[in-house]
């Protein structure tokens, strides 16, 4: 396992909190919720800029940091359904989905990186 570079982590849920919350004043319900996925697409290529080793472990650390707030009511997170199983599966699927935007996000942040510093590998 690569080292944890907490401030890379702090940065990149700090700025997805920061772009959902905005999203989910400007913007209705589905779109603030796309949003949220771009957001975390976003924090996890910052992630990964700032990390510079374990990019995608980082960028899905930035995911699980935002599922947390999400649970902790820090940003609006999907409504809750009457049938509970349906409710269960639509918060697995948002939370895997999430994680995936964000580490994805990290792991652009390597493709973004060698371009802009000539140390393409």
């Amino acid at each position: 396992m690569p080292p944890l570079r907490w401030p890379a982590i702090l940065a990149g849920v700090a700025l997805a909190v920061v772009l959902a919350l905005l999203s989910a004043l400007a913007l209705p319900p589905i779109s603030a919720a796309a949003a949220s996925f771009f957001g975390l697409f976003v924090s996890g290529l910052l992630a990964g800029k700032l990390a510079k080793e374990g990019r995608v472990y980082h960028g899905a650390l930035v995911g699980a940091g935002y599922v947390l707030c999400e649970a902790l009511g820090i940003v609006p997170a999907l409504s809750p359904t009457a049938d509970p199983l349906t409710d269960t599966v639509a918060v697995i699927v948002s939370d895997a989905l999430l994680l995936a935007s964000a580490a994805l996000g990290g792991w652009c942040s390597r493709l973004w990186s060698s371009s802009d510093t000539d140390t393409a590998r």
